[in-house]
């Protein structure tokens, strides 16, 4: 199970009256604690769920800086990735 759906899942328990509209933040940390940029937006599963809770949007931290996808855009970047 990814970092973003046990986010999701864990919301719903105990917020769901806040999950529309939300922003789902994510970034990678090394075992030392140093933060890792994460790689393209791959997965549909994620995606789809975020899109079926209503979340606004996912921002993640990458190599350029920080970006904020509106989830409908993250999905697609999802359903067209290539390894």
């Amino acid at each position: 199970m990814h970092a973003e759906q046990r986010a999701m899942f864990d919301a719903l328990r105990t917020n769901s009256d806040s999950i529309k509209g939300a922003d789902l933040y994510f970034i990678r940390i090394d075992e030392e604690g140093i933060k890792l940029p994460a790689g393209k937006p791959y997965c549909t599963i994620c995606s789809k769920m975020a899109l079926d809770l209503g979340i606004k949007n996912f921002i993640l931290f990458h190599k350029q800086g920080i970006k904020v996808y509106d989830a409908r855009e993250y999905n697609n970047l999802s359903f067209s990735f290539e390894d």
